[in-house]
């Protein structure tokens, strides 16, 4: 955690992202061993505590991006990917945990961009793919980086098992159909376990007890839907089996908010500012957050790093004010709400007494092109700063 001393960082423009948005000027942010203890204007300053001035700088909270694959998709080398196991199309026991790698290059970029936390995990090639986990980027382990081991269970719908199971391997899911029928076959047997026969399952660590763990609503199912139909199924399955469901991407949502709204489903939007590489893309558009918040159905904007580089989550934002969406909904999709919909909102996410001290100090609004990243912070202590992490400047600036 932080050092235990008291650093009241000075003079800044501070956006709390609590839940009334409260935004101070000339303002005192508190921090003491790893927590935020106090913000405030004009607070009276112990004469034992350390001053940063700061002033006419920005403060925000920590961004959070709830849908990536940092540490785990080896960009670059291939060879290194540990994101999709291509063996088999059902591989719910694949676990972040065992394939992340927190020195990967991917954590010192999220840094760079403010990003402090991030869900990651297996990719969208397998039906049923495995287990997420949400952790911060900065830490001296990945035990220590981690805030919830499992996050939820990843599936996905659509062309990517189609493309990569029936068309590369030709096996098994070829269809729409198959690659439904294979996400319910999990539910479909572990519904029908006694509570005994349940606690057994997850003892052994067996293949369905990920199902169960989703059935029992101790993790959400997280499916990967672009089009308008395979989200209509993800729909369709959760309320089959009454579970919570995240859908991610959801590209085509805007077409259907009434019935998302009525799902109740969480939303993660993304990756814009990409060429639509997949047919079922092709509706993608920077103007669905302005939808999706007019229509007022929460969501989180993300990257799916390294589909658009960590980094740029900011911009991704920025992108989607651009088309028309309101400016605090846009910080609160990558802070504070990214932070409810991921379930870990009682650590960060905002600024305000007893939560992680994760924040980040910009030159200007961040959402103005000429805002510079001055320093981003963990746990109260500097991860990125142009003196902290000098291989990181060597790499990206």
């Amino acid at each position: 955690m932080g050092v235990k001393t008291l650093k009241v960082y000075r003079g800044a423009t501070i956006h709390t992202m609590d839940e009334v948005n409260t935004v101070i000027s000339n303002a005192d942010l508190w921090v003491y061993d790893g927590k935020v203890v106090k913000v405030g204007a004009n607070t009276d300053i112990p004469s034992d505590a350390i001053i940063e001035p700061i002033n006419g700088t920005i403060i925000t909270p920590g961004l959070i991006d709830i849908h990536t694959h940092v540490g785990i998709w080896g960009e670059i080398d291939e060879q290194t990917n540990d994101a999709c196991e291509y063996s088999d199309s059902f591989t719910p026991l694949m676990w972040a945990v065992d394939g992340i790698n927190i020195n990967h290059f991917s954590f010192q970029q999220a840094r760079k961009g403010g990003v402090t936390t991030v869900q990651t995990g297996t990719g969208s090639a397998n039906p049923i793919g495995g287990i997420w986990s949400i952790l911060k980027t900065g830490g001296n382990s990945l035990q220590e980086m981690i805030i919830t081991e499992k996050s939820g269970l990843k599936g996905a719908l659509g062309e990517n098992p189609k493309n990569v199971f029936g068309q590369q391997y030709k096996k098994t899911p070829y269809t729409r159909m198959a690659v439904a029928k294979i996400i319910r076959e999990g539910f479909l047997k572990a519904a029908v376990l006694s509570s005994e026969e349940r606690r057994s399952q997850i003892e052994n660590k067996t293949e369905l007890s990920p199902f169960i763990e989703v059935l029992e609503g101790k993790m959400p199912l997280h499916l990967h839907a672009h089009r308008a139909d395979d989200i209509a199924t993800a729909i369709r399955i959760a309320k089959e089996f009454q579970i919570k469901l995240c859908l991610e991407h959801c590209t085509e949502g805007h077409l259907m908010l009434e019935a998302i709204k009525e799902s109740e489903a969480s939303v993660t939007l993304g990756p814009f500012m990409l060429p639509s590489t997949k047919y079922e893309t092709r509706h993608s558009t920077p103007a669905a957050p302005k939808m999706f918040h007019e229509a007022g159905i929460p969501f989180a904007i993300m990257t799916d790093h390294p589909f658009i580089p960590i980094h740029y989550l900011i911009l991704c934002a920025t992108e989607a004010v651009k088309y028309g969406l309101d400016e605090v909904a846009a910080l609160r999709s990558i802070t504070s709400e990214a932070a409810k919909l991921a379930g870990i909102d009682e650590r960060v996410g905002s600024l305000e007494a007893g939560k992680d001290a994760d924040f980040v100090i910009w030159s200007h609004h961040p959402f103005e092109s000429r805002s510079n990243l001055l320093a981003t912070f963990i746990n109260g202590n500097q991860a990125y700063g142009k003196e902290k992490d000098r291989l990181c400047n060597r790499l990206f600036v």
